[in-house]
């Protein structure tokens, strides 16, 4: 059986904790409960900041009456070894640089997204 595929794209970093936090909350809870689901998050626009060093351990928010930190998330992330594409095209506008990246960061084109889509990958976002 083909395993389930799901690719989360993310365009926000700074500007919306709330959608940040949302997308890896969902991604790194679906491979919680089936380890055998292929996970893929594919960061563009403002997204790509979160890839680099530092940037994510700045962006908190209290969900649930607790301070949720997303720099702590992506190292859940990262344990769960779920794929973090980061789209070169947006990286130079937003200060991004490959000596920057974060350990489990990978640079692809925007083709890649499109590649992810054809490969069978269902697509979600969040608009919050």
């Amino acid at each position: 059986m083909e395993p389930k595929k799901f690719l989360f794209t993310l365009s926000h970093a700074t500007t919306n904790p709330m959608e940040v936090i949302g997308i890896l909350k969902i991604a790194s809870n679906m491979k919680a409960f089936d380890d055998s689901v292929e996970v893929a998050i594919f960061l563009l626009g403002e997204g790509v900041a979160l890839a680099k060093k530092g940037v994510a351990k700045a962006i908190s928010m209290e969900m649930e009456g607790n301070q949720v930190n997303v720099g702590e998330l992506l190292d859940v992330i990262k344990e769960f070894d779920i794929k973090f594409y980061v789209c070169h095209a947006f990286m130079p506008h937003f200060g991004v640089s490959k000596d920057d990246l974060i350990e489990n960061a990978e640079v692809r084109s925007s083709s890649y997204l499109g590649e992810l889509l054809l490969g069978g990958y269902t697509p979600f976002s969040l608009n919050i």
